[in-house]
Protein backbone atom coordinates (compact mmCIF):
# COMPACT_ATOMS: atom_id res chain seq x y z
CA UNK A 1 0.00 0.00 0.00
CA UNK A 2 1.50 3.27 -0.76
CA UNK A 3 2.40 5.79 1.69
CA UNK A 4 0.66 9.16 2.09
CA UNK A 5 2.28 12.69 2.18
CA UNK A 6 0.72 16.23 2.55
CA UNK A 7 -0.74 17.54 -1.00
CA UNK A 8 -3.39 19.22 -1.73
CA UNK A 9 -4.62 17.02 -4.65
CA UNK A 10 -5.28 12.76 -4.56
CA UNK A 11 -4.68 11.81 -8.03
CA UNK A 12 -2.79 8.63 -9.74
CA UNK A 13 -1.58 9.02 -13.35
CA UNK A 14 -2.23 5.37 -15.25
CA UNK A 15 -2.11 4.11 -18.56
CA UNK A 16 -2.51 0.38 -17.44
CA UNK A 17 -6.25 0.21 -16.16
CA UNK A 18 -7.40 -2.26 -19.01
CA UNK A 19 -4.43 -4.43 -17.94
CA UNK A 20 -5.25 -7.86 -16.56
CA UNK A 21 -2.96 -8.76 -13.94
CA UNK A 22 -2.54 -11.88 -11.47
CA UNK A 23 -2.10 -10.62 -7.81
CA UNK A 24 -1.10 -12.47 -4.52
CA UNK A 25 -1.84 -11.57 -1.52
CA UNK A 26 0.77 -11.56 1.33
CA UNK A 27 -1.42 -14.43 3.47
CA UNK A 28 -1.59 -16.11 0.56
CA UNK A 29 2.43 -16.40 0.27
CA UNK A 30 2.52 -17.40 4.32
CA UNK A 31 0.05 -20.34 3.44
CA UNK A 32 2.01 -21.15 0.32
CA UNK A 33 5.42 -21.20 2.43
CA UNK A 34 3.93 -23.25 4.88
CA UNK A 35 2.73 -26.03 2.87
CA UNK A 36 6.20 -26.19 1.48
CA UNK A 37 7.64 -26.12 4.77
CA UNK A 38 5.48 -28.68 6.01
CA UNK A 39 6.80 -30.93 3.07
CA UNK A 40 10.02 -30.30 3.16
CA UNK A 41 10.06 -31.00 6.99
CA UNK A 42 9.89 -34.96 6.19
CA UNK A 43 13.08 -36.70 6.51
CA UNK A 44 12.14 -38.35 2.62
CA UNK A 45 12.07 -34.78 1.59
CA UNK A 46 15.09 -34.91 -0.13
CA UNK A 47 13.54 -37.57 -2.75
CA UNK A 48 10.03 -36.04 -3.30
CA UNK A 49 9.21 -34.21 -6.60
CA UNK A 50 8.31 -31.18 -4.45
CA UNK A 51 12.12 -30.31 -3.59
CA UNK A 52 14.07 -27.68 -5.30
CA UNK A 53 11.42 -26.85 -7.26
CA UNK A 54 9.78 -23.50 -7.99
CA UNK A 55 6.04 -22.66 -7.12
CA UNK A 56 3.96 -19.78 -8.22
CA UNK A 57 1.33 -18.90 -6.31
CA UNK A 58 -1.51 -16.51 -6.86
CA UNK A 59 -5.23 -15.41 -4.95
CA UNK A 60 -7.77 -17.76 -5.97
CA UNK A 61 -9.86 -15.79 -8.35
CA UNK A 62 -9.08 -15.36 -11.88
CA UNK A 63 -6.81 -12.49 -12.91
CA UNK A 64 -8.31 -8.73 -12.75
CA UNK A 65 -8.02 -5.28 -14.63
CA UNK A 66 -5.71 -2.72 -12.65
CA UNK A 67 -9.46 -0.39 -13.03
CA UNK A 68 -11.16 -3.13 -10.61
CA UNK A 69 -8.68 -2.24 -8.54
CA UNK A 70 -8.73 1.59 -9.06
CA UNK A 71 -12.58 1.77 -8.82
CA UNK A 72 -12.59 -0.14 -5.24
CA UNK A 73 -10.22 2.30 -4.68
CA UNK A 74 -12.59 5.60 -5.52
CA UNK A 75 -15.44 3.94 -4.31
CA UNK A 76 -14.49 2.71 -0.33
CA UNK A 77 -11.47 4.83 0.70
CA UNK A 78 -12.75 8.20 2.33
CA UNK A 79 -9.90 10.39 0.85
CA UNK A 80 -10.83 11.87 -2.48
CA UNK A 81 -9.42 9.83 -5.35
CA UNK A 82 -9.18 10.54 -8.92
CA UNK A 83 -7.39 8.27 -11.52
CA UNK A 84 -6.47 10.55 -14.70
CA UNK A 85 -5.80 8.29 -17.55
CA UNK A 86 -2.84 8.68 -19.97
CA UNK A 87 -2.27 7.12 -23.58
CA UNK A 88 0.57 4.23 -23.42
CA UNK A 89 1.24 5.29 -26.61
CA UNK A 90 3.13 8.73 -25.91
CA UNK A 91 4.54 7.45 -22.63
CA UNK A 92 6.11 5.01 -24.88
CA UNK A 93 7.52 7.39 -27.16
CA UNK A 94 8.68 9.47 -24.10
CA UNK A 95 10.25 6.38 -22.26
CA UNK A 96 13.10 6.13 -25.43
CA UNK A 97 14.23 10.38 -24.99
CA UNK A 98 14.33 9.27 -21.48
CA UNK A 99 16.43 6.02 -21.70
CA UNK A 100 19.10 7.83 -24.15
CA UNK A 101 19.63 10.81 -22.04
CA UNK A 102 20.34 8.57 -18.96
CA UNK A 103 22.92 6.30 -20.76
CA UNK A 104 24.39 9.53 -21.84
CA UNK A 105 24.61 10.61 -18.28
CA UNK A 106 27.35 7.95 -17.13
CA UNK A 107 28.79 7.64 -20.97
CA UNK A 108 30.10 11.13 -21.70
CA UNK A 109 31.57 12.70 -17.97
CA UNK A 110 31.18 16.45 -19.87
CA UNK A 111 27.25 15.55 -20.37
CA UNK A 112 27.10 14.95 -16.40
CA UNK A 113 28.82 18.42 -15.57
CA UNK A 114 26.36 20.23 -18.39
CA UNK A 115 23.04 18.69 -17.37
CA UNK A 116 21.11 17.91 -14.48
CA UNK A 117 20.35 14.17 -13.47
CA UNK A 118 16.69 12.59 -13.94
CA UNK A 119 15.29 12.46 -10.36
CA UNK A 120 11.63 11.43 -9.17
CA UNK A 121 9.72 8.64 -10.64
CA UNK A 122 10.56 10.02 -14.20
CA UNK A 123 13.83 8.26 -14.31
CA UNK A 124 11.98 4.70 -14.26
CA UNK A 125 10.15 5.77 -17.35
CA UNK A 126 12.15 3.27 -19.66
CA UNK A 127 11.12 0.91 -22.84
CA UNK A 128 11.37 -2.06 -20.93
CA UNK A 129 9.19 -0.62 -18.01
CA UNK A 130 6.23 -1.47 -20.82
CA UNK A 131 7.19 -4.95 -21.21
CA UNK A 132 6.25 -5.83 -17.68
CA UNK A 133 3.14 -3.34 -18.10
CA UNK A 134 1.13 -6.21 -20.17
CA UNK A 135 -0.97 -8.32 -19.79
CA UNK A 136 0.68 -11.47 -16.71
CA UNK A 137 -1.54 -14.60 -15.98
CA UNK A 138 -0.48 -17.18 -13.68
CA UNK A 139 -1.81 -20.11 -12.23
CA UNK A 140 -2.06 -21.99 -9.03
CA UNK A 141 -2.38 -25.59 -11.32
CA UNK A 142 0.53 -27.11 -9.87
CA UNK A 143 0.88 -25.11 -6.36
CA UNK A 144 -2.63 -26.37 -5.92
CA UNK A 145 -2.05 -29.71 -6.76
CA UNK A 146 -2.34 -32.61 -3.64
CA UNK A 147 1.12 -33.40 -2.38
CA UNK A 148 0.89 -36.78 -3.44
CA UNK A 149 0.70 -35.11 -6.80
CA UNK A 150 4.13 -33.33 -6.78
CA UNK A 151 2.11 -30.34 -5.33
CA UNK A 152 1.41 -28.10 -2.38
CA UNK A 153 -2.04 -28.47 -1.77
CA UNK A 154 -1.98 -24.61 -1.74
CA UNK A 155 -5.58 -22.79 -1.43
CA UNK A 156 -5.97 -19.77 -1.38
CA UNK A 157 -8.03 -17.45 1.66
CA UNK A 158 -7.99 -14.42 0.21
CA UNK A 159 -9.00 -12.98 -3.12
CA UNK A 160 -7.76 -9.84 -4.76
CA UNK A 161 -10.54 -7.64 -3.87
CA UNK A 162 -11.00 -8.83 -0.47
CA UNK A 163 -6.96 -7.94 0.27
CA UNK A 164 -7.57 -4.42 -1.55
CA UNK A 165 -10.77 -3.89 1.01
CA UNK A 166 -8.82 -4.83 3.63
CA UNK A 167 -6.04 -2.26 3.09
CA UNK A 168 -8.92 0.24 2.41
CA UNK A 169 -10.04 -0.47 5.79
CA UNK A 170 -6.84 -0.04 7.49
CA UNK A 171 -6.25 3.34 4.80
CA UNK A 172 -9.50 5.06 6.33
CA UNK A 173 -8.97 4.31 9.96
CA UNK A 174 -5.71 6.08 9.73
CA UNK A 175 -7.28 9.03 8.03
CA UNK A 176 -11.26 9.39 9.68
CA UNK A 177 -9.49 13.44 10.71
CA UNK A 178 -8.78 13.48 6.43
CA UNK A 179 -12.48 13.90 5.09
CA UNK A 180 -13.18 17.91 5.29
CA UNK A 181 -10.20 18.61 6.14
CA UNK A 182 -7.60 18.16 3.16
CA UNK A 183 -6.33 15.53 0.70
CA UNK A 184 -3.82 12.70 0.43
CA UNK A 185 -1.23 12.45 -2.16
CA UNK A 186 -0.39 8.57 -2.46
CA UNK A 187 3.54 8.20 -2.48
CA UNK A 188 4.56 4.94 -4.79
CA UNK A 189 6.35 2.60 -3.45
CA UNK A 190 9.30 3.20 -6.14
CA UNK A 191 9.60 6.91 -4.61
CA UNK A 192 9.88 5.65 -1.15
CA UNK A 193 12.46 3.18 -1.96
CA UNK A 194 14.46 6.22 -3.58
CA UNK A 195 13.96 8.08 -0.26
CA UNK A 196 14.93 4.93 2.02
CA UNK A 197 18.09 4.59 -0.36
CA UNK A 198 19.13 8.20 -0.28
CA UNK A 199 18.81 8.13 3.51
CA UNK A 200 21.10 4.85 3.53
CA UNK A 201 23.78 6.66 1.91
CA UNK A 202 23.64 9.58 3.51
CA UNK A 203 23.99 7.46 6.89
CA UNK A 204 26.86 5.77 5.14
CA UNK A 205 28.45 9.21 4.35
CA UNK A 206 28.17 10.29 8.07
CA UNK A 207 29.51 6.65 9.43
CA UNK A 208 32.49 7.44 7.43
CA UNK A 209 33.06 11.39 8.21
CA UNK A 210 32.82 9.95 11.82
CA UNK A 211 35.41 7.14 11.26
CA UNK A 212 37.99 9.99 9.47
CA UNK A 213 37.56 12.48 12.13
CA UNK A 214 38.32 9.74 14.85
Amino acid sequence: MSRPRSCRHSRAYRWTSHIVHSFVHGINVAIAHLDFEAILASPESSSSPQAGRPFVVTDPNPPIAYRDLLFLVQTLAITPFRVLPLQPVVMLLLSYPIEWYSLALPRFPWVQRALPALTGEVKHLKPGLFSICTHLVASNGVASQPVEAGGLGYTGVLTTLEGMAQEVVEWNHDHKGVVGGGRKFYQTSVSLADEMAKAALAKAAATVQSVTNI
